[in-house]
């Protein structure tokens, strides 16, 4: 599991995964993803993609439409898609967009992140946030 350049996480802890799936996983679960991007996307040297002109939100706008098939082909959905217009309540980061994904258990979502392919588009993701915070929630109505 990595982290983004800045140290603020952007993977779950082994911790975190294990609580995971100790729970009841069956779902519908929604994963309320909070984002922040980098003006320009950071991409490891190595990378075909460092140095370009690329802001962090096209980079992980490249990562979401990857996510986004691996999310609908195992029964799930985008939920929502949103542009943060202002913090109206608190005072934590500046979040640029919300997204929540709709899975239909854990096991879906733990599929997912070990497909090679899934795996492979991390790279666009981790160039793209400067943070995140992502809540697993369990809707209350359907």
């Amino acid at each position: 599991m990595t982290d983004s350049k800045d140290d603020q996480p952007i993977e779950p802890t082994e911790a975190q995964i294990a609580t995971l799936l100790s729970s009841d996983t069956q779902g519908p679960f929604h994963f309320v993803n909070l984002l922040k991007f980098r003006e320009i996307a950071d991409y490891p040297a190595d990378h075909p993609l460092a140095g370009k002109a690329i802001t962090g939100e096209e980079a992980y706008r490249t990562y979401g439409m990857v996510a986004h098939a691996h999310v609908t082909k195992r029964g799930g959905r985008l939920v929502t898609l949103n542009s943060v217009q202002q913090q109206l309540i608190g005072n934590s980061q500046e979040w640029h967009q919300v997204a929540t994904m709709e899975y239909e258990n854990i096991e879906a979502f733990m599929d997912m992140i070990s497909d090679p392919d899934y795996v492979e588009s991390l790279a666009h993701r981790d160039a793209g946030l400067e943070a995140t915070e992502v809540f697993v929630t369990r809707p209350i109505i359907s």
